[in-house]
This record gives structure tokens, sequence and C-alpha cells, in this order.
């Protein structure tokens, strides 16, 4: 699925819903670790096993023992690790670094990717053997303008969310003009963006009904109209709690 269609969230819920809901939910955002980090995060490390290693440390593949762990982004993984990974899926077994004893656990593993992963394999990125072991479930996530329908229902989600974060706000709706702009946007950051926009008219509306002229300038365009979106226009700060 692509960025921010929620894909963290499908992952607990599969947890959730599991009968390993007992036991713990780990995850890992696979792309945002450089290799020898990662290799260590996953698979533990022993004291003295690399510079820096003052303690033995328990990887996240013991942590998830008798749960999930959840590997973000799976396609960023680099090749190296991707040949660790395959033999963990299929022996049951973790070494950490620096260690010459394996330990088994019990595991289970979601993965979660916006690449094209078959592409990738193709291209020589992804290990074939690895895409076909991690390939028993696939689910595709569809992107938010795949299914608008959902808009009206997760704008009142986050609506509540948020005003339970900033009860000093007098926001409890959008106008309906706001929400048939809401409805026909693209929202190339999907759901994810979405969550952002609302608390955008919470913090800022001074009034309960959120206004279309608040909503940014590219969701107030008529659609076809819109011009290339930038990234990395405007720098914003987000109050985390």
């Amino acid at each position: 699925g692509e960025t921010g269609t929620g894909k963290g969230l499908f992952a607990r819920v599969v947890h959730a819903e599991s009968r390993r809901a007992s036991g713990p939910f780990v995850e890992v955002n696979c792309a945002a670790l450089p290799e020898s980090l990662l290799e260590s995060e996953l698979f533990g490390h022993e004291k003295g096993a690399f510079t820096g290693a003052a303690r033995t440390r328990r990887g996240l593949f013991a942590q998830a023992d008798g749960g999930t762990l959840f590997l973000d982004e799976i396609g960023d993984v680099p090749p190296s690790i991707q040949v660790k990974l395959l033999h963990v899926l299929e022996e049951g077994k973790v070494r950490p670094v620096g260690s010459d004893q394996a330990s088994r656990v019990d595991v289970r593993v979601v993965a979660a990717t916006h690449r094209n992963l078959r592409q990738a394999v193709r291209m020589g990125g992804f290990r074939e053997d690895l895409f076909y072991r991690l390939d028993v479930v696939a689910l595709q996530l569809p992107p938010l303008r795949q299914r608008r329908e959902d808009i009206p229902f997760l704008t009142e989600h986050f609506l509540r969310e948020q005003r339970s974060r900033h009860p000093q706000s007098p926001v409890q709706r959008f106008s309906p003009e706001a929400m048939r702009a809401l409805i026909a946007y693209d929202w190339p950051g999907n759901v994810r963006e979405l969550a952002h926009t609302v608390e955008r008219a919470v913090i800022l509306s001074p009034q309960p009904e959120v206004p279309l002229a608040l909503l940014p300038e590219a969701m107030r365009s008529p659609p076809g109209s819109r011009g290339p979106t930038f990234a990395g226009d405007i720098l914003c700060m987000r109050e985390l709690q």
C-alpha cells in the first residue's frame, strides 16, 4: 500500500484479533535504520560484538517471542539483512551479532511496503526466495482516493480525537462546502494527510464549523486545476503528547 494508507494500524488489528493478542506487538521501520544498526536491532548482539556494544542486547525477534513482529518498509532492507531474515523465517532461530549460539523464537511476522516487491525482485533489488517466504497472505490497502466514501467517517473520527487533545477548540464539524472539497481531493498523503488536515483545522478555526477557506489551497482548487504538490513547501511544527 502507498505511504499513509494505515498499514501499521492494520498490522496492529491483525495482532489484536489473533490468538497472539496477549503476546507483545513489536514494530520497526526498516528504512529508518542504517544496515549496521538494523542487524543489531532485529537479531540482538553480544557485549563487545562491535564498537559501542557495551552490553548484551535482545533483538526485536526475541522481544516479539509469542507475539507479532511488524517489519515496516521491508522493501528497503539491504541485501545482506535479507539473507539473514530469510534464515530466521525458515529456521525459526535467531543468532545475535557476535554470538555462535542460536535460540528458537515463536513469532508471527507481518511485513509492509509501499514498493512493488514483484518488480523489485525482477530488477534484482529484493531476494526472490525472501519474497515468496513472506508472501503467504498478501493484502493490498487501497489509497484514500479509491475509497472516497470513507472520508466523512474518517474525518469525524479524527475530529473526535483532536477535540479531546484540544478541548479549548470550538470546532464541531466541517461545513458542507469543506466536506465536498475533502471528498474531491486526491490525498497523495492518504489517511495520514487527512488526519493532519483535521488537526490543522481544529487548531486554527475560531468557529464551530470549519469553512472551506480554512482548508489548504490545494484542497480548495477544483480537481484538474491543481498544480504539482511539493512536500517541502512549508515546514510545520507538530505538538507531541
